[in-house]
């Protein structure tokens, strides 16, 4: 399938999208925390954290999120494990990640640059270490009520993306006992492959029935704030800014503790 007929798949789904968007309002999709009210309710669960590997992770793949978060007054913070060096730009890709922080609004941010874990796209990280920063972040934020984080396939299948569940799985079986963030609730962002993520009609279709998620009419959040990431602001980002199921619509799925 080449590139144009992907494309033109990829934007009847988009439309489609608008086609249903009543139905989406109609089963009121957009409650990731269970409450009837949204509006009303949304603050007494705390503030929430993103668990991401990269910086430009945040806008790649949660934009929905982060849009209806701002648009409730949720706050939220990110904690952010690399500083994404694979290609030596990390101290460049710190200074990004602080001005995207500023332009959300997001004041508790977090990036990372140790040893044990770099950006690495044959590398998974050791979750021991990841457990060990998510436990220090979460310490020092007791407000913390609610995790968002990738799920086991990463979305991409990164293994720095998977790394961020694994860490956060390990830190749930094996420290959540002593930690001041009581009554934590975990999401992980549903993984699709290249083809449903870019046709869009399985993940839409999935997306409509999901309990848990946020939908977006426009990628253009996505676009003015990828835009920030200069140094990652290329054609591939672009395409996928406009393209992705991920600049539209995030659907979840929730970590039951006892199954941990």
């Amino acid at each position: 399938m080449d590139f144009f007929h992907k494309t033109s798949i990829s934007v009847f789904g988009i439309l489609l999208l608008g086609i249903i968007i009543q139905y989406l309002k109609s089963k009121k999709i957009n409650s990731m925390f269970e409450v009837n009210n949204i509006k009303n309710e949304l603050s007494s669960i705390g503030s929430v954290l993103l668990i991401i590997a990269h910086p430009d992770d945040e806008i790649m793949f949660w934009t929905p999120t982060i849009k209806s978060l701002i648009s409730y007054n949720i706050p939220m913070k990110i904690l952010c494990l690399s500083n994404g060096n694979y290609d030596g730009l990390g101290v460049l890709r710190e200074k990004e990640f602080d001005n995207v922080s500023r332009a959300l609004n997001f004041t508790d941010n977090k990036i990372l640059n140790i040893p044990e874990l770099q950006d690495n796209i044959k590398k998974y990280w050791d979750p021991i270490v990841v457990s060990r920063q998510i436990e220090e972040f979460l310490n020092n934020n007791p407000d913390i009520k609610t995790i968002l984080t990738f799920d086991k396939n990463g979305v991409t299948k990164h293994p720095n993306h998977i790394s961020c569940f694994n860490g956060l799985k390990y830190y749930l079986k094996n420290h959540l006992e002593e930690s001041k963030n009581k009554g934590l609730k975990i999401y992980t962002l549903d993984s699709f492959n290249f083809i449903m993520q870019y046709t869009q009609f399985f993940p839409l279709f999935s997306f409509i029935f999901k309990k848990y998620g946020y939908f977006s009419m426009t990628f253009f959040n996505s676009y003015k704030w990828m835009r920030l990431y200069k140094t990652q602001f290329n054609l591939l980002r672009k395409a996928h800014v406009i393209l992705s199921c991920y600049s539209y619509y995030n659907s979840y799925t929730k970590i039951e503790l006892k199954d941990i």
